[in-house]
């Protein structure tokens, strides 16, 4: 299992989420604990890379940038935006 982490950045962009963002939010959070890998390359012509991205939302509304470091098993969320 992977941690999931925000910093100074991503934090206020979490918090602005709207009330309609916050469940498909969680279960994108959950599937970046356990299974992270499954997002698309930040850049596809580095598909291996640990820059990833993954839409969320009934619509994919939302959007999350990340970073794997796979030797700590820990996902820091780089920015997220969602769109309403």
């Amino acid at each position: 299992m992977y941690s999931v982490t925000t910093d100074d950045e991503s934090e206020p962009q979490l918090a602005a989420l709207p009330p309609s963002a916050l469940a498909p939010f969680a279960e994108l959070r959950t599937m970046l604990e356990i299974t992270p890998w499954n997002g698309n390359p930040y850049n596809k012509f580095k598909p291996d890379s640990p820059m990833r991205t993954c839409a969320f939302g009934p619509n994919t509304e939302g959007m999350v940038t990340y970073l794997i470091l796979e030797d700590q098993r820990r996902v820091d969320l780089l920015n997220i935006v969602w769109i309403d």
